[in-house]
């Protein structure tokens, strides 16, 4: 792992954020999601659903970067998921494709619980499209168990949604 930085960002570092999560979208999710969704997915939706969460505290961003930029971003807060709204979420981790496996997802999902738990929560939910088997073994790994089984609608297709949870 080169030289990394974790740090929380600022209001004038989201559309960079935004982008991000954008490009990581069609770069992961190619293969999982329908190229329709993904080829007409408005960027300035994303910029603005993250302003929104940011200006009303409603959730964190972290990012990690290293000499080339941004390598990663966590977004985290109060749940979002039905059910759960006592627990702390991980509604967004990413990691820049070129650095998949390479130590820095988990630098950068640890820093997101530690986050979570110093604001006091004791669980932590989180959900993930069951297709990306990638991120499904890597929330195993780190400790969550799959609790639920839903779906989510992205454009005209329905896809299967796997939630977790840990407890501290």
């Amino acid at each position: 792992m080169s030289k990394i930085e974790i740090t929380t960002i600022v209001r004038d570092e989201l559309f960079e954020v935004a982008e991000f999560l954008h490009n990581s979208w069609l770069t992961e999710y190619r293969d999982i999601v329908s190229s329709e969704f993904l080829d007409t997915m408005p960027l300035d939706g994303r910029y603005n659903k993250l302003l929104k969460r940011f200006d009303n505290k409603v959730s964190d961003f972290i990012v990690m970067r290293d000499a080339e930029g941004l390598v990663g971003v966590a977004i985290f807060g109060k749940s979002f998921t039905d059910g759960y709204a006592d627990d702390g979420e991980i509604s967004a981790m990413y990691i820049r494709h070129d650095c998949i496996g390479k130590g820095y997802g988990h630098a950068l999902f640890v820093e997101a619980e530690a986050a979570l738990s110093a604001k006091g929560y004791a669980h932590f939910v989180l959900d993930v499209l069951s297709e990306n088997k990638r991120a499904v073994s890597f929330y195993q790994k780190h400790g969550y168990e799959i609790i639920d089984e839903r779906s989510i609608k992205l454009g005209r297709d329905e896809y299967p949604l796997t939630v977790f949870r840990k407890k501290l």
